[in-house]
């Protein structure tokens, strides 16, 4: 059921930002990232990659102790593909140390961060991020 989990999480690099700050808010949302900076195209990105459901249990700690498992799933489920879901998450409350869900594009001023989850069965990934239980 959980098999196979790759998370892939990037961040456009703006001029502005410090790129260990961008890392900051990527590894506050999923810590066991192994990030990197790349650069496509012209612009400049930090992304980390990380395997398991294991490298999730932050997130959803982060999800319950915020109070906001439901509308996570709503969230996570509007962008959902049959191998992966896609989840737009605010950059600079993610450097905070919290999580918040954006647009992809237009409604965080330093651009969000692009956290994608592959796995077999994307939707029970987001029941199991999303689900009142302890487990």
């Amino acid at each position: 059921m959980y098999k196979n989990v790759k998370i892939k999480i990037r961040a456009e690099l703006n001029p502005t930002e410090d790129p260990a700050k961008v890392e900051k808010a990527i590894r506050n949302i999923v810590p066991s990232a192994q990030t990197r900076l790349i650069e496509e195209t012209g612009f400049k990105y930090v992304v980390g990659e990380a395997e398991g459901l294991e490298a999730l249990e932050h997130m959803k700690a982060m999800l319950k102790a915020r109070r906001i498992r439901d509308a996570a799933r709503v969230v996570m489920l509007k962008w959902m593909e049959p191998s992966r879901a896609v989840i737009f998450l605010n950059k600079q409350v993610a450097f905070a140390g919290n999580i918040s869900f954006s647009e992809p594009y237009g409604e965080s001023p330093l651009g969000p961060i692009r956290l994608e989850i592959e796995a077999d069965d994307p939707k029970s990934i987001i029941n199991w991020l999303t689900s009142k239980e302890s487990t």
